[in-house]
């Protein structure tokens, strides 16, 4: 880039890249970085598997006394399973027919 910048009423030049602050440099990191773009979201769709992962075994379990206890009528044992439940893993992070790969891409000056 031969673009300049003004500093206190006068034309500076750089010697390599655009100036702080331009408004052409997050434009032109976007234009760069869409080929990085398209090649992870190929790697995307070759590795994401399934729709739902399984539960975890702990999540199971907690699901079946919580089941067993409100057909039994036992609400107040229900309510404190629950809140065991929310201090549980209820995703099962190994399930191998499940994977999903999140891209994030931030592009500034």
């Amino acid at each position: 880039m031969k673009a300049g910048y003004f500093e206190f009423s006068q034309v500076k030049h750089n010697i390599a890249g655009t100036p702080q602050g331009s408004i052409i440099s997050p434009i032109l990191a976007n234009i760069f970085m869409s080929q990085l773009d398209s090649y992870v979201m190929t790697l995307k769709r070759d590795f994401d598997t399934g729709t739902k992962s399984k539960p975890s075994s702990e999540a199971n379990v907690l699901h079946s006394k919580i089941s067993r206890a409100k057909a039994k009528g036992l609400m107040d044992l229900v309510v404190k399973l629950a809140k065991q439940y929310q201090h549980i893993r209820s995703t099962n992070f190994e399930d191998e027919s499940f994977k999903k790969l999140t891209y994030i891409r931030y592009a500034d000056d």
